[in-house]
C-alpha cells in the first residue's frame, strides 16, 4: 500500500496499460483497445508529463501480472497509472479461459504489492468492476480506482457505441465502453445500444475509503441464526446434501467451510463421527459452538478463520462441504487447502445461490418456485417472519454490498474447469437468482490445477 501523504518521490513514473486475449471472446479487439489508448496517453503525456512512459502489456493469466508489477518495481519505476483492460467476474478481472479461468481472491490481492507511486491511479475497463471490485481496490492499495458499473463493449467511437469492423491494414481505433445492454437490461436494451443510440456510462471513480457500517456477517449474526436455527427449512438443499452425503465413506467426518451458526452440523450431528465447522464470522462461531453444546453435541467443534487456510492435518475428513458460502471463500487458494485435509475418496460438496436471469424455458420451474415458496411460507411461518426481519435490517444491507453475490457463469466454469467431467446442477430458480449444487465425485489426495499462481 502507498501512504498519500508521503513527499513525491525523484523515481521515474510509468502508465502501464494491460490486456487478456483469451479469457472471452474480444481478446483481438482488446489488444486494439490497449494500443488506441496506449497512443492516446502517450499523446497527452508528451504534452503534461514529458518523461512519463508508457508500457502495453499482454497478461494472460495471474502469473503475467504479478510478473509485470514485479518487472516495473525491478526497473525503479512506480506507478502513475495502472490500466487493465479484460473481462471480469463480481471480484475483479479473469485471466485465462473460461475452461480454465483464474481471478485474483480478495486475499490474493491483499498479499500482493504493487508498485503505485503515491499519486498513483487504476483503472479497470472491464466490465461490473464498479459494483465491489473498484472501491475494494482503492482501500486495498490506497490509489483511486476507476470501473464500470454496467457491462462493457467494444467500440470504434468513444462517444456512442458502434460497431468494431474486422481489422484492415494499419488497423483502426477501438475503446472499451459500458453502456446497458441484453446482460443487463434485456433485448429492448440490446436493440437501443446495436442502434447506436445508447448513453455510453462514464467509468466510476472511488476514492480510499474504509467500509461504510460493518461488513461482515458479525452484525447480523444474531438475527441471521433466528433464521436458520433448523437447516431443513431449506428443504431442496437438504435433501441434496443428504442424498450426496450417503454417497460417502461410512465414518465421516465433516468440514463445514463457511459454517455460519453451525446448523447444517447441528442438523448432522447425531449421523456423522465428528463434524468442525470454519467461518470467517467470530459471531457466528461463538453462536455455533454454544448451540452445539447445548445440543449436546460433543462430536462438533467450530473455530473462526481469517485466511484462506484450514487449521487441520493432511486427510482429516471424509467430506468438504461449503453451503450458501461458497461465493465468499477465497476459491483458488481454499481449494488447495480442501483437497490437502480430504482423505482419499472424499468428496466436495458445494450449494450455492448465483445471480442469473429467468430464461424463457424455465419459467415452468420459476413457476414452481413459487408456489414452493408460498407453500413452505405456511409450513415454516416462523422461518419467514424472521427471514423478512433480516432482509429488512439495514446491516443486512451492508454486509451484500461489501460481499456480493456471484453470477452463475462464474461458478459453473470455475468448479467444472478444476473437477473434469463433473458438472454442476440446478437447484431452483428464480427471477433474478438461482441455487446451484455441485458435488466432486471421490478425490485423491492433490492440489487444484494447473495455476499459474502462486
Amino acid at each position: 500500500m502507498t501512504d498519500a501523504s508521503a513527499p513525491l518521490p525523484a523515481t521515474p513514473r510509468v502508465v502501464w496499460i494491460g490486456y487478456t486475449t483469451q479469457y472471452r471472446q474480444g481478446g483481438p479487439e482488446f489488444a486494439r483497445a490497449a494500443a488506441t489508448l496506449r497512443d492516446d496517453k502517450r499523446r497527452e503525456l508528451a504534452v503534461l508529463r514529458p518523461g512519463v512512459d508508457v508500457v502495453c502489456e499482454r497478461v494472460d493469466s495471474k502469473l503475467q501480472f504479478v510478473q509485470a508489477m514485479e518487472r516495473v518495481r525491478a526497473s525503479g519505476r512506480s506507478l502513475l497509472e495502472l490500466h487493465l483492460i479484460c473481462h471480469s467476474g463480481m471480484y475483479g478481472p479473469m485471466f485465462r479461459t473460461t475452461g480454465m479461468p483464474e481471478q485474483f481472491s480478495p486475499w490474493e490481492w491483499r498479499n500482493l504489492s504493487i508498485p503505485f507511486a503515491p499519486d498513483g491511479e487504476a483503472f479497470f475497463h472491464a466490465c461490473r468492476t464498479a459494483r465491489w471490485f473498484a472501491p475494494f481496490f482503492a482501500r486495498t492499495f490506497n490509489v483511486p480506482a476507476s470501473g464500470f458499473h454496467w457491462y462493457t463493449a467494444v467500440s470504434s467511437d468513444p462517444k456512442r457505441f458502434r460497431w468494431v469492423v474486422p481489422r484492415r491494414r494499419g488497423g483502426g481505433r477501438v475503446f472499451v465502453v459500458g453502456c446497458k445492454g441484453r446482460k443487463s437490461h434485456g433485448l429492448v436494451a440490446s436493440a437501443i445500444k446495436y442502434a447506436g443510440l445508447a448513453r455510453l456510462e462514464e467509468l466510476k471513480r472511488f476514492v480510499p475509503a474504509a467500509p461504510d457500517g460493518d461488513p461482515t456477517y458479525d452484525g447480523v449474526a444474531q438475527l441471521y441464526a433466528e433464521v436458520f436455527d433448523d437447516i431443513g427449512v431449506r428443504e431442496i438443499e437438504w435433501r441434496w446434501l443428504t442424498r450426496h452425503l450417503d454417497a460417502a465413506p461410512p465414518a465421516r467426518r465433516v468440514l463445514d467451510v463457511g459454517c455460519g451458526n453451525g446448523a447444517l452440523l447441528r442438523k448432522l450431528g447425531g449421523r456423522i463421527a465428528l463434524g468442525a465447522g470454519v467461518d470467517a464470522s467470530s459471531a457466528m462461531v461463538d453462536i455455533a459452538a454454544r448451540r452445539a453444546a447445548q445440543d449436546g453435541h460433543a462430536n462438533l467443534s467450530f473455530q473462526a478463520v481469517t485466511t484462506p487456510t484450514l487449521p487441520f492435518p493432511d486427510a482429516s475428513f471424509d467430506v468438504v462441504v461449503s453451503l450458501l458460502s461458497f461465493r465468499y471463500l477465497d476459491w483458488d487458494p481454499i481449494m488447495n487447502e480442501i483437497r490437502r485435509v480430504l482423505a482419499p475418496g472424499g468428496r466436495l460438496l458445494v450449494v450455492d445461490m448465483v445471480t442469473a436471469p429467468v430464461r424463457a424455458r424455465e419459467l415452468p420451474l420459476l413457476a414452481t418456485s413459487r408456489l414452493r415458496t408460498l407453500l413452505a411460507s405456511r409450513k415454516y411461518p416462523e422461518f419467514h417472519a424472521s427471514l423478512r426481519r433480516l432482509v429488512a435490517d439495514p446491516r443486512w444491507h451492508t454486509m451484500l454490498r461489501y460481499n456480493p453475490i456471484r453470477a452463475e457463469h462464474e461458478l459453473v466454469w470455475y468448479l467444472e474447469s478444476r473437477f473434469p467431467g463433473r458438472r454442476v446442477e440446478k437447484l431452483d430458480v428464480g427471477l433474478h437468482a438461482r441455487v446451484l449444487a455441485f458435488d466432486s465425485g471421490p478425490l485423491q489426495p492433490g492440489t487444484v490445477g494447473p495455476q499459474t499462481y502462486p
